[in-house]
């Protein structure tokens, strides 16, 4: 019976990738590249509510949503980190302002958001009374209450992580964030700068993941394959190993299911309270 689900998982996503190729449908599809993995015991079974908050309804990166979904008691909220020219750091998930994102004077549509003004980013709405927050309002949403901001740093730099950290070590919250790091390489400069700060690493392949593993990581994100070695060596250095599925057509319960039972600790998914309620069970 495992077998019969497992052959229809994989025909499930080959077909997935065949359909990728021709329309735009699956074009964020996160595991393609899985292949059939044998069953392996999870360390633990963690959700990450994708942009903070999906599965709410309300706008992605809102305050409003990262509340609803702390009260559902999600315990991870990514959240897309970008720093305005004026210095200030803010949450944000598209690189411009459009219809599909806010609400905005016809001024600024198209606007890289980054380029905003405090003045014009206060112009910006995100569904009725919400707005663009500052980290610092996200931290203050998240302070005290279990849950963590896992930050995903738009154009990611030293320079923009490193005032993150200055941000979380004034607020006393580096233990209330979680710093993506795509490139294991500099995962060094920063554990020099903050050697409290939680860092997971977003690997490509096994070369990534050997470099990750050599420094204090919580968390590796095998972004787009997966191996039962590669789990297992994350494993034995009691590292947390994550599958990304948000935004995929295999987004669903058989995909979360299949992915703990081989050993994945951690799923960022759009639908965060049903994958957790599926994870306690």
């Amino acid at each position: 019976m495992r077998y019969t689900r497992d052959m229809a998982f994989r025909g499930k996503l080959l077909l997935i990738s065949a359909l990728a190729a021709l329309s735009s449908c699956c074009l964020d599809l996160s595991i393609f590249a899985v292949p059939s993995l044998p069953p392996q015991q999870a360390v633990a079974h963690l959700t990450v509510a994708h942009r903070g908050s999906l599965h709410t309804g309300l706008p992605d990166n809102s305050v409003a949503a990262l509340r609803e979904s702390i009260s559902a008691g999600v315990p991870f909220l990514e959240v897309d980190v970008r720093r305005s020219a004026e210095g200030d750091l803010f949450i944000f998930h598209d690189g411009r302002i459009s219809p599909d994102n806010s609400e905005a004077p016809e001024s600024l549509r198209g606007a890289r958001v980054d380029s905003l003004s405090r003045q014009e980013r206060a112009l910006v709405q995100l569904g009725s009374e919400q707005h663009i927050p500052l980290l610092a309002e996200a931290l203050d949403t998240v302070k005290g209450s279990g849950s963590v901001l896992q930050l995903d740093f738009k154009g990611e730099s030293d320079s923009l992580v490193f005032a993150a950290l200055d941000l979380l070590r004034a607020r006393d919250q580096l233990h209330e964030a979680l710093l993506q790091i795509r490139d294991p390489s500099r995962i060094p400069a920063v554990l020099a700068y903050q050697p409290n700060a939680r860092v997971l690493a977003r690997v490509r392949n096994d070369a990534e993941l050997n470099q990750a593993l050599q420094h204090k990581v919580e968390f590796v994100e095998l972004e787009r394959w997966a191996t039962f070695d590669a789990i297992e060596k994350a494993h034995q250095k009691s590292v947390k190993a994550l599958a990304n599925v948000a935004g995929a057509c295999v987004d669903e319960p058989d995909t979360w299911r299949y992915l703990r039972t081989r050993g994945f600790d951690t799923i960022m998914t759009n639908h965060a309270v049903a994958a957790m309620q599926q994870a306690a069970q």
